[in-house]
C-alpha cells in the first residue's frame, strides 16, 4: 500500500495534536503529502435571526483557525513535506469524508476523545462517523496515547528476560 496523501482533521485539542505528531511521523517515513483540515459547524445553535451573527463569527473562526494551523504547516515544511490546509464551515465528519474523497486520501489520522459508548450513542462522534463512512483507512489516536520522538526499543521497556 502506498501512502501518498494523509488527511489530518484537527479541532486543536490535545488528542488532535497527538494525531498530528503521528501523521507527521508517517508522512516523513513514507514521503506523504499532508492535508490539515479544520471543520466547524454552528449546527442547531444558529436560527434564522442569527444568520448575520453566524457569518461574522464564521469569518473570525476561519481567521483564527488558519492562524492556529500555521505552526503545524511550518513543522511539516521543516520536515520537507508538502502540506496544505483547509478551514471550512460544515459538519466535521461530512467535511472529512468529502475531502478524503476529493483528495483521494490514502489515510486519515485523527484524534478521538475516548467518549463512552453511551455518550457516543446520544451525542455522536466525529471519529465514529468518519470510521463508518471513510473511503480509506482511518487511524484514530486515543486521548491517552503517548507519542515518542524515536521508536521504542523493547530493551528499554523495563522488563527483563528470564
Amino acid at each position: 500500500m502506498k501512502i501518498e496523501t494523509i488527511l489530518v482533521p484537527t479541532d486543536f485539542s490535545e488528542h488532535a495534536d497527538r494525531a498530528f505528531e503521528i501523521a507527521l511521523h508517517l508522512a516523513s517515513t513514507f514521503g506523504s503529502r499532508l492535508e490539515l483540515i479544520h471543520a466547524y459547524d454552528f449546527g442547531q445553535w444558529v436560527t434564522l435571526y442569527e444568520v448575520t451573527f453566524a457569518e461574522r463569527a464564521g469569518e473570525k473562526i476561519r481567521l483564527e483557525a488558519a492562524a492556529r494551523l500555521q505552526p503545524f504547516m511550518d513543522r511539516a515544511r521543516a520536515n520537507g513535506l508538502d502540506v496544505s490546509t483547509l478551514v471550512v464551515l460544515g459538519s466535521p465528519s461530512e467535511i472529512i469524508i468529502e475531502r478524503a474523497n476529493e483528495t483521494k486520501a490514502d489515510l486519515i489520522v485523527m484524534g478521538t476523545r475516548g467518549r463512552s459508548a453511551v455518550t457516543q450513542l446520544f451525542l455522536g462522534s466525529v471519529a465514529a462517523r468518519t470510521l463508518q463512512m471513510a473511503p480509506c483507512p482511518v487511524l484514530t489516536i486515543a486521548a491517552h496515547c503517548e507519542t515518542h520522538e524515536r521508536p521504542i526499543d523493547p530493551r528499554e521497556s523495563g522488563t527483563t528476560e528470564a
